[in-house]
């Protein structure tokens, strides 16, 4: 039990109540349980408490559970029981109670049925906000379709750069959403996290339904793209080796020539978004060094939205963006991707002529538009190790390959002749999936030197982030 519940936080739920744009009796329940060692939260929305009750699932997490929650308000009390059937048939149950401490907020208290047994606090509390898979207006109305369309397993941007990409072909797919009427449409494409795909019915991630909700009344669809699935993963957060950094972008720029064929789309109002991964992908697809050797120099992304984006890793020494209007969204006390090495980079994208402005938010950890608190991600792979060897960062040459004036560094740090890296992936590059073969073997060596587990994700910032993200799209796809 102790093993299967670690530390996990469970999202929102599902409702067939269609409410609209504003949420007069959305409420939610924060709950952290722990067990010694061992802890977990809960954020759970209820849409609407009727007659002073309320009852929500059965619904699946993890894969490992069906759950039912009901609740009863009687004399300013509050009564909950979450019950649980696991795979293997056992069934347990976590009451809590407490009471209300002003019209907006309920303190709670609980403890599990399984010996011994867990404890639990918390908190029920008035929101102004949709839960996920609330069916929203603009959203239930909208079309959808699956799109599939070959992309390329890339390596490093070196094989980008060269051309030599097209020597990997894959077969990767998106989900197209759009309004449902109207044609010359701009269009929002998405990249998913080192989560995976499933993200994008996550339901610790409710921002995502008010996102796409909100840029469907503005008319503007959006194309989520699937990174992974094609490529034989479902995560990359515990190895980021098993697929290359750079397919996000690759995928966003083939996905640009997709959508400009599409007869309800208008591919001069493209814009690209994505948290961690899909915020690398957002950044270097509107870097000319990618965008005009796969879409040429005349087509390019018109905005783009990096969320927490890497740029320690992935940087250019001498940067060249395009056109695009492009607004890094940072959080201050993100330990996996940290905020500083974005500025900078923004800074140096300044110089070079880039539209680029900047938001850090103080506080806000990675991941941070999740509905759960900020919780330790002990699985999560990052180097920030590897700083004392490159306090810039890793940055790039024209080229695409590690910059010459990082050569000797290579040397000393990871005992790695980089002249022969780079004809290994010159090499690489001609035979189909040898150049992501190669990258994975890059990975493990940076890995085993300065890689690290363990960073702090979450923080319930969804709301916030919508409020930034669907202004920035509206004003510069319009």
């Amino acid at each position: 039990m102790k093993k299967l519940l670690g530390i996990v936080v469970l999202g929102l739920l599902w409702c067939n109540i269609l409410i609209a744009d504003e949420y007069p009796n959305s409420w939610k329940m924060d709950i952290f349980c722990k067990q010694g060692k061992w802890q977990w939260y809960e954020s759970v929305f209820v849409v609407n408490v009727e007659n002073n009750e309320f009852s929500l699932g059965p619904f699946k997490r993890w894969s490992k559970k069906n759950i039912v929650f009901k609740g009863k308000i009687e004399n300013d009390k509050i009564n909950i029981t979450e019950k649980l059937t696991f795979k293997n048939g056992n069934k347990e149950t976590i009451k809590y109670s407490g009471e209300f401490i002003n019209d907006n907020e309920a303190t709670l208290k609980g403890r599990t049925s399984w010996d011994p047994p867990w404890k639990c606090n918390g908190k029920f509390f008035k929101v102004d906000r949709p839960p996920h898979f609330t069916p929203l207006k603009y959203l239930s109305e909208a079309t959808e379709e699956i799109i599939k369309f070959t992309s390329y397993n890339p390596g490093i941007p070196l094989t980008i750069i060269n051309g030599s990409y097209v020597n990997s072909p894959v077969e990767v797919s998106g989900k197209l959403i759009l309004p449902k009427e109207g044609d010359n449409l701009p269009v929002v494409v998405t990249v998913h996290s080192s989560g995976g795909p499933s993200e994008f019915n996550d339901v610790a991630q409710s921002w995502r339904n008010d996102f796409k909700n909100q840029l469907l009344k503005n008319n503007i669809g959006i194309f989520e793209i699937d990174n992974f699935t094609a490529r034989g993963a479902k995560e990359t957060a515990s190895n980021q080796g098993k697929v290359s950094i750079n397919a996000g972008e690759l995928d966003a720029l083939v996905a640009y020539k997709i959508l400009d064929k599409h007869p309800r789309v208008n591919a001069k109002k493209l814009g690209i978004t994505g948290l961690s991964r899909g915020g690398n992908a957002a950044n270097m697809a509107v870097e000319k060094k990618f965008s005009d050797v796969v879409l040429g120099k005349e087509n390019y992304y018109l905005a783009s939205l990096p969320m927490a984006s890497d740029c320690f890793n992935i940087a250019f020494e001498n940067p060249t963006p395009t056109p695009a209007k492009i607004l890094f969204l940072l959080g201050g006390a993100d330990d996996y991707t940290l905020a500083k090495f974005c500025v900078a980079y923004a800074e140096k994208m300044k110089k070079a002529g880039g539209d680029v402005e900047v938001i850090v938010k103080e506080g806000w950890h990675h991941d941070f538009y999740n509905d759960g608190p900020a919780v330790s991600c002990p699985k999560c792979v990052h180097f920030n190790k590897c700083e004392i060897h490159a306090p810039q960062g890793w940055m790039m040459n024209d080229e695409g390959f590690i910059s010459e004036s990082q050569y000797d560094v290579f040397q000393k740090a990871f005992k790695m002749d980089l002249k022969k890296w780079r004809k290994k992936f010159e090499k690489a590059s001609t035979k189909p999936g040898a150049s992501n073969k190669l990258y994975r073997k890059l990975y493990i060596k940076l890995y085993k030197k300065c890689g690290e587990r363990g960073t702090t994700v979450g923080g319930d910032h969804g709301k916030e982030t919508v409020d930034i993200a669907v202004p920035f799209f509206v004003n510069a796809l319009k």
